[in-house]
């Protein structure tokens, strides 16, 4: 592994797993929680499968690159919809462990509006190896039964979204996470519908600690006007409309100016798509559907809130 400064200092990082194509919307990552912890008590870790540059501008974050992944079993997991990158953060624990006791994995269209991570990776675990955060689909179907679930002919389970990841290294390794998931992936390559979120839940089989979504607030166009009343930490732009691609005018416009500014500064060519579509503000057609969504949906969701009173505590 190497620092692009000191040697190591903690025993506790935070993971980005990627490949080169998404490297300035990592580095956009990284820089936000660095700038929110400058004084973290945490190593920030990127994990690739291909060879990785820093530009120079970003050696204050003080990155620390891990050897490419070389591994026959990642080559031959199944490519579907995502890049095979995503499948990395199941390698992270075992490339990690010798040198930290806890990680917390973060994807990389991730948005810091807060941090706190550090007093986050000390949480009690009690005794397991993987701390997530529910999957949006059952955020306000708790009964709904995942597709990967019913392939694999079981009962009802919670599913967590695997962009936010708390792990007890020494306990996956312990409990053969990864090749639980290797097994099932060459199995039944049939099950995997989300590549490595699918593996890890089938292969934790519901065993995980439930934390507050305020960790992981997955942003779809069905709820946003929830967002700023529950105050998310960390939100994730999941599915295929992202700040800087959206010529619809989905996200809202704060999202879309703070990567205009970052790109703008570091990589020009990446500047967020123009918005083409009308926004909600413009919109009464949308303005009314968002509204009529919020108020359905506002009991089920608050049950849901109110299991957490503190960010800190698991359900």
């Amino acid at each position: 592994m190497r620092r692009q400064e000191s040697a190591q200092l903690f025993r506790k990082a935070l993971v980005l797993c990627l490949d080169s194509t998404y490297l300035p919307y990592t580095l956009f990552l990284a820089q936000q929680i660095h700038q929110k912890e400058p004084k973290r008590d945490y190593d920030i870790c990127l994990i690739s499968d291909e060879p990785l540059t820093i530009p120079p501008e970003f050696a204050h974050l003080r990155l620390k690159l891990c050897r490419p992944l070389h591994d026959e079993d990642y080559l031959r997991l199944k490519v579907t919809h995502l890049a095979r990158s995503t499948y990395l953060r199941m390698w992270a624990p075992r490339l990690l462990a010798c040198d930290y006791d806890r990680i917390i994995y973060l994807d990389s269209d991730i948005f810091a509006d807060a941090t706190g991570l550090s007093r986050l990776f000390e949480m009690d675990m009690n005794g397991r190896s993987l701390a997530a955060v529910l999957d949006v689909q059952q955020w306000y179907r708790p009964r709904r039964n995942i597709k990967e679930f019913k392939l694999a002919g079981r009962s009802l389970r919670p599913y967590f979204n695997g962009g936010f990841l708390l792990i007890d290294t020494a306990r996956y390794i312990e409990d053969r996470v990864l090749e639980r998931a290797i097994d099932i992936a060459q199995a039944h390559p049939d099950w995997i519908c989300h590549h490595d979120q699918s593996l890890l839940n089938l292969a934790i089989d519901g065993e995980w600690l439930e934390l507050s979504p305020v960790w992981n607030w997955q942003w779809p166009s069905k709820y946003p006007l929830f967002t700023d009343w529950v105050g998310p930490r960390l939100l994730h732009f999941i599915g295929d409309r992202k700040p800087w691609h959206d010529p619809k005018g989905y996200c809202p416009r704060r999202f879309v100016l703070a990567y205009s500014e970052f790109f703008g500064q570091y990589f020009p060519s990446l500047m967020p798509v123009a918005e083409q579509g009308l926004s909600v503000l413009h919109s009464k057609t949308r303005l009314v559907w968002l509204a009529l969504r919020f108020l359905a949906l506002r009991p089920r969701l608050l049950r849901y809130l109110d299991q957490f009173p503190d960010p800190y505590l698991p359900k």
